[in-house]
């Protein structure tokens, strides 16, 4: 396994760019505000002739997107949507959020066809931007992502302790930089978040990245408390 830190500088411009994303993202059309997120994430790629495309699914309260991957160009009698996809009545998409049969449709329709540099920078862009894909133009989906706000320095840690009105326990880490583990296969990425809310903290974030392109997040080492 390869492991090694993403700088904080390089994550933070990413962190940065993204945070400009989701305050304008109502100002894109589809399927221009998906790839323009995927173009913030320079060490992720489509194969040549392919671009990002989404089903909306549910209504406003509840809603989500279902993305793929699709050629830029139809063929002559060729639909724009996967047919297996286009097949399935939305509605009946959305009663498979968590099956094992949807979880086929993410991996045969999006997560075979992106890339990323076999790198741990590389492994870290491709985990943030599969978490920041699902989130978008997502109610339903989003909230224990953009509830979290991930913090890659020091600066920007010792700045949410001193605001917290009430802190009980703190672990001051010797870098906040991503750490990845890069595996023959998928890997782990690790990062430090801020949670507000009615528990406030800050803990390590780990998105473990399957070998089938699947993103799993999970709450690791709390280091403040907050409140």
């Amino acid at each position: 396994m390869r492991e090694g830190r993403i700088p904080g500088y390089h994550a933070e411009r990413i962190l940065d760019a993204v945070k400009r994303f989701r305050a304008s993202w109502m100002h894109y059309h589809r399927p221009e505000d998906v790839n323009h997120l995927l173009h913030l994430f320079p060490a992720i790629h489509l194969p040549r002739g392919f671009m990002l495309d989404y089903l909306p699914v549910g209504g406003v309260e509840t809603g989500w997107i279902f993305p793929y991957a699709r050629r830029e160009a139809a063929t002559e009698g060729e639909s724009m949507i996967p047919p297996e996809l286009a097949a399935m009545e939305r509605d009946r998409l959305a009663g498979k959020r968590g099956s094992g049969e949807l979880r086929r449709l993410e991996v045969e329709y999006l997560y075979r066809h992106l890339t990323y540099e076999p790198s741990p920078t590389g492994l870290f862009e491709y985990a943030f931007f599969i978490s920041e894909l699902w989130a978008t133009k997502s109610a339903s989906k989003a909230r224990d992502w953009l509830d979290l706000n991930p913090i890659f320095t020091r600066r920007e840690f010792d700045a949410v302790v001193r605001a917290a009105k009430q802190v009980t326990r703190v672990m001051r880490p010797d870098t906040c930089d991503p750490l990845a583990r890069l595996a023959a296969s998928g890997g782990e990425v690790e990062f430090i978040v801020y949670q507000g809310g009615a528990w406030k903290r800050i803990f390590q974030l780990r998105l473990s990245v399957h070998a089938d392109g699947g993103v799993r997040r999970d709450a690791g080492e709390l280091l403040a408390n907050l409140g």
